[in-house]
């Protein structure tokens, strides 16, 4: 009867890919479940297999000198024909008959309980499967769709997108290719492991990222933050771990193919590459990216809140169409941002009196012509603006003073922006020394403004790349263009 059970296993380690062993012992434990029922529960049975791999069925039986249960025990005289040396209260293995053993009751139940065990034994390999692939991209098709949540094949399993975690832009047919990333593996209360995916989650996009571009895979680039509203618009925050390689260059690739790559894959969403500053007002301003606000104050440091002074003309560029642009920008930063415009602050000078005179904003040439900034010190609450504005830091001797602007570190911003290596090697003053230092500029200073930081600022950051079709003649189109090129129709993308 069970003669082909060997063949029959190959056929299905095939079909489904479970290892020949794993299937073995599902027959085990589905053929001992059958003939337990027929002998009682607490019946000893074991089964080998062949070198063909079919089962070959023992009982265990007790042996006895008067035999009561025929089921369970066995004489002692019929007991050694089977083995000469054994005695009563011993266990003696019986081969039994699979064709008498297994009627068609116990077929059944052999038949019934594989299936079930084998079901469970798939389950139980599709969950470690995904489990190990977990916080990983994988690709799959469309399938189906059930009231917005898209079902995705992924092989041996099936997907859940659900409608939060798919972008606005996306749209599948049946047969579609979907990258997604795996953000949880569990099994539900049926025992079936349910596989979410996402594709609009900062993990996705970092993940694109890594594939995409082999300075972040191997660590030199490193992605700082993510932010994105999905449909609409992503920032990512880059920096690099060596000075020789630039981040934004890097992410972009040559003539942009590897950030088009990225934007082709999330369906033409625009993205912000923007490098990452420790300096948090330049971090803010180029989070604000395309727009280029005047001036950035820190109005209070503990809770991390920011005004943005801006042209009048950029104020809806720095905003975003809804005021994602600037939502975005301050969850990238981690900065409550409050944007005011040139004008508002002309307006009403007292926006800012707490923090800086209003005609500093806007004199086009600063007094000395230094680049000292304006500080406000904890100790006295004064903005000072001195010739060395290292001599308002108190406890610090002015022989020590003397002997950093001897040197070159003539203003508190100079020394601000030195390592403590750094202020050693040009001051040649001992480490303990510089490390009193540092300590006092540290608990001493708040950095309020500095004029010129931005002045100087980088002007190239990562235009937002995006390739748009004209709605009258199909040609290509940006939105730096008013009018198409091809047909002259004017164009918005207000």
């Amino acid at each position: 009867m069970f003669e082909n059970v060997g063949m029959i296993l190959e056929q299905l380690s095939e079909e489904k890919d479970i290892s020949v062993d794993l299937l073995k012992e599902v027959v085990e434990h589905s053929m001992i479940q059958a003939l337990k029922k027929k002998y009682g529960g607490d019946s000893n049975f074991h089964i080998e297999f062949d070198e063909k791999n079919n089962p070959l069925i023992y009982r265990g039986v007790l042996v006895v000198e008067e035999v009561e249960n025929s089921k369970k025990e066995i004489s002692l005289e019929e007991a050694k024909t089977i083995d000469e040396n054994i005695s009563i209260g011993e266990e003696v293995w019986l081969i039994l008959d699979t064709v008498e053993e297994f009627a068609r009751i116990e077929s059944t139940i052999a038949k019934t309980t594989f299936r079930q065990k084998l079901a469970e034994l798939e389950r139980n390999i599709i969950y470690e499967e995904f489990k190990r692939r977990e916080n990983q991209l994988v690709n799959g098709y469309f399938q189906r769709e059930y009231n917005g949540t898209i079902y995705v094949n992924l092989g041996r399993a099936e997907g859940i997108l659900s409608k939060k975690d798919q972008s606005p832009r996306e749209h599948y047919a049946q047969g579609d290719r979907i990258r997604a990333y795996i953000y949880s593996v569990k099994n539900d209360r049926s025992g079936h492991p349910s596989i979410f995916l996402t594709r609009t989650k900062r993990d996705f996009i970092s993940k694109l990222f890594e594939l995409e571009i082999p300075e972040i895979a191997d660590g030199i680039v490193e992605i700082r933050a993510i932010e994105r509203q999905p449909g609409l618009k992503t920032k990512v925050a880059v920096s690099s771990n060596k000075p020789e390689v630039d981040p934004q260059g890097a992410c972009v690739g040559a003539k942009g193919i590897r950030i088009q790559s990225i934007i082709k894959e999330i369906e033409g969403e625009k993205i912000d590459i923007v490098k990452w500053s420790k300096d948090v007002r330049e971090f803010i301003s180029r989070s604000l990216a395309p727009a280029k606000p005047s001036r950035i104050i820190i109005t209070d440091v503990e809770n991390r809140r920011a005004m943005v002074i801006v042209p009048d003309e950029q104020l809806s560029l720095t905003l975003g169409k809804g005021g994602y642009n600037i939502r975005i920008a301050s969850q990238l930063c981690g900065y409550q941002l409050d944007v005011k415009t040139e004008s508002d602050v002309r307006d009403n000078p007292d926006l800012i009196k707490d923090y800086i005179q209003t005609n500093q904003i806007f004199n086009d040439e600063q007094e000395n012509n230094t680049e000292y900034g304006i500080f406000k010190s904890k100790n006295d609450n004064a903005d000072t603006t001195i010739k060395s504005n290292l001599h308002s830091l108190e406890g610090i001797a002015d022989e020590t003073i003397n002997t950093l602007i001897e040197k070159g570190i003539d203003s508190i911003e100079t020394l601000y922006r030195l390592t403590k290596e750094e202020v050693v090697e040009k001051s040649g003053l001992d480490d303990a020394e510089i490390t009193k230092v540092l300590f006092i500029l540290k608990e001493s200073i708040e950095i309020v403004e500095d004029d010129n930081t931005y002045q100087n600022m980088e002007d190239e950051v990562l235009e937002e790349v995006e390739i748009y079709e004209c709605p009258n003649c199909g040609a290509e189109i940006n939105e730096t263009m008013t009018k198409c090129a091809s047909c002259g129709i004017e164009i918005s993308f207000e």
